[in-house]
């Protein structure tokens, strides 16, 4: 099954001659059991591919499925995003004031779920990535990866089967950065589709296939990682 379909995308912010083309004909598959990484130097379009994988951003051309879905045709794109597609980024986003557990519930909450449910969903998840202890700390009271695993369970809970990854790792050390590749990767295995973009090839090593972007187009996706990392 196919959760994300870009076909010939493209992205361009601005007009005429200050015009910055992101994206150029961009074509990508991702589906369950897939871990792709997205790998490029900076600028070349690696955040733009995961802002328009994942509804953030519209294409200029082209267009993107969430499964069967065309989201130039969604009107209420947040929902859609919160139900469907959970994100895990560098800064890992967390609220302070919020404990772990009501980091994790809270997008469940935002789709109307009771306390209760939003809550037993949450320690769920967070169970499944050996973080239920975690459950009742505050984001300063957690160290980098604890919090970083705090953001990939609020990105997976619920039904939401498309991770999106952009640099989940840049602030970890090595041993924690192959802590969170171990459970992506263990995620991506259960069914889920993984998009991650990342700098490092010991992290790209996870994936089943390494797309590599240059100037916004894709300049190889036919790299195949045979698991080496795993």
């Amino acid at each position: 099954m196919t959760f994300v379909r870009l076909a010939d995308v493209a992205r361009v912010h601005g007009e005429g001659a200050t015009a910055v083309h992101a994206l150029r004909g961009v074509s990508l598959e991702v589906g369950a059991g897939d871990l792709v990484a997205v790998m490029g130097p900076s600028g070349s379009g690696k955040s733009t591919l995961l802002n328009l994988a994942g509804g953030l951003d519209r294409p200029t051309s082209g267009s993107v499925h969430l499964g069967e879905q065309d989201l130039a045709e969604v009107r209420d794109l947040a929902a859609l995003r919160r139900r469907s597609v959970g994100y895990v980024f560098q800064d890992r986003n967390l609220i302070d004031s919020l404990t772990a557990a009501e980091n994790v519930m809270l997008p469940r909450e935002l789709d109307g779920l009771s306390s209760g449910r939003a809550r037993r969903e949450a320690m769920a998840v967070l169970s499944e990535l050996d973080a239920e202890d975690l459950a009742g700390r505050y984001p300063e009271e957690l160290s980098g990866g604890q919090r970083q695993r705090v953001a990939i369970a609020r990105a997976l809970v619920g039904d939401r089967r498309l991770l999106l990854a952009d640099e989940p790792t840049g602030a970890l050390d090595t041993r924690t950065g192959d802590e969170i590749l171990g459970v992506l990767r263990a995620r991506c295995d259960a069914g889920a589709a993984v998009l991650l973009v990342t700098h490092e090839p010991r992290y790209a090593a996870w994936a089943d296939r390494v797309v590599f972007l240059r100037d916004g187009m894709i300049a190889d996706h036919s790299h195949v990682v045979t698991g080496s990392a795993r």
